[in-house]
């Protein structure tokens, strides 16, 4: 089983360490000006979902779980690890080297394709990253949906992270996913279509 995480754009500019791009990585790091100290990403990325994940007050085992079995998509590596260290960087998929979007560099459709080949993938990737993904050599493919007093959660990161740190805290497989519950959230249903499966998560919103 593979985690899909996503990147963000909102970072922290601080680091600890200096840092050596890849060789892969050095026309864009020329191209956006890219540099200075590194810090590893689950601390650099900022938005809802790296914030709701609190990485590092995990228990290392559950570190060490989540770091293993995760694809972190990122516009300055490609696919990368959660504790790989990156600089500060404010560009996006979309923006362009040489007249190149990032996304086409990376080849980022035959990267995750070949990536995500034969495996049961857990995507927790927003709509325009879902996009970027080539799921076809997959052999299954998880998404999460939210609702709360029976209307659809548009802005789900929080509950995304939430539901990884579950699936990792409790060493889930994916046969026992309908025991998934955080906050007053629980699987209401599962809707099935060939290889692709959507957990369908049900709350009062009592919390968040």
């Amino acid at each position: 089983m593979l985690f899909v995480l996503p990147s963000s754009k909102r970072q922290s500019k601080m680091g600890k360490q200096v840092w050596m791009p890849r060789e892969e990585s050095k026309r864009l790091v020329e191209c956006f000006d890219v540099g200075g100290y590194a810090l590893p990403r689950y601390m650099r990325f900022k938005n809802y979902f790296w914030d709701s994940l609190e990485f590092w007050v995990l228990p290392p085992p559950v570190q060490k779980r989540i770091v293993e079995n995760s694809l972190v998509l990122c516009p300055l590596l490609g696919l990368a690890k959660v504790d790989e260290p990156i600089p500060y960087y404010s560009f996006g998929w979309e923006d362009e080297c040489k007249g190149v979007k990032v996304k086409e560099y990376w080849r980022i459709k035959e990267r995750t394709r070949e990536a995500l080949k034969d495996r049961d993938i857990v995507l927790f990737v927003g709509r325009k990253e879902l996009a970027l993904l080539d799921t076809s050599l997959a052999r299954r493919v998880v998404r999460f949906e939210y609702y709360k007093k029976g209307k659809k959660v548009k802005n789900d990161q929080r509950h995304k992270a939430y539901t990884l740190r579950y699936i990792a805290e409790w060493n889930l497989k994916l046969e026992d996913f309908n025991k998934i519950n955080f906050f007053d959230y629980q699987v209401a249903d599962v809707v099935e279509k060939g290889k692709n499966m959507i957990f369908i998560l049900h709350a009062e919103g009592r919390y968040i």
